[in-house]
């Protein structure tokens, strides 16, 4: 029987402001070059939504990297963190950073031209995204802050998604 004098105690070795600011620190060294909120604007499952993303990467890899993006490397191809919100208020959208390939970054910021239009919405009708470059330079912390706003050290893994997750496997 379990009573409170003999379950083990845990203590709590990171704070969640610790682990914010590591993960922060941690995204920043990947020098992403946009952030790009990206929202559904109907009601859609987060299997919907990873079908959607998934589609997504696939198109914009075939535009920057060509019709053989599949066989590409994943280290040279379009790097993305997507992280999901709003499932329990039925508003899914994602807060996400994306690294284009070298050579890519402006080609990249042409396919999301305004608030709707372009490559979202050739895989989501309905969608509409918001679009702000990064420093590659780094010091992004307010943008993956906001990336992040709804993350912490418990969250459910399957709310981070990188885009290589959507890459053929060899």
């Amino acid at each position: 029987m379990l009573m409170a004098s003999n379950v083990p105690i845990h203590i709590d070795t990171i704070s969640q402001e610790r682990w914010k600011t590591a993960m922060m620190d941690w995204l920043d060294d990947f020098r992403f070059t946009h952030a790009i909120t990206l929202v559904w604007n109907r009601s859609v499952g987060l299997d919907r939504a990873r079908t959607d993303l998934r589609n997504l990467m696939n198109r914009v890899d075939r535009r920057l990297i060509g019709s053989t993006f599949h066989k590409v490397p994943s280290q040279y191809r379009t790097t993305a963190l997507f992280c999901f919100e709003g499932q329990r208020h039925n508003h899914v959208h994602v807060h996400s950073l994306w690294k284009a390939p070298p050579g890519k970054w402006f080609a990249l910021g042409k396919m999301f031209p305004r608030q709707r239009g372009g490559v979202w919405n050739d895989v989501v009708g309905s969608g509409s995204y918001d679009v702000e470059a990064c420093s590659w330079h780094g010091g992004n912390a307010e943008i993956t802050g906001y990336a992040l706003k709804q993350q912490h050290r418990f969250s459910d893994p399957g709310l981070m998604v990188w885009a290589d997750e959507f890459h053929p496997s060899r």
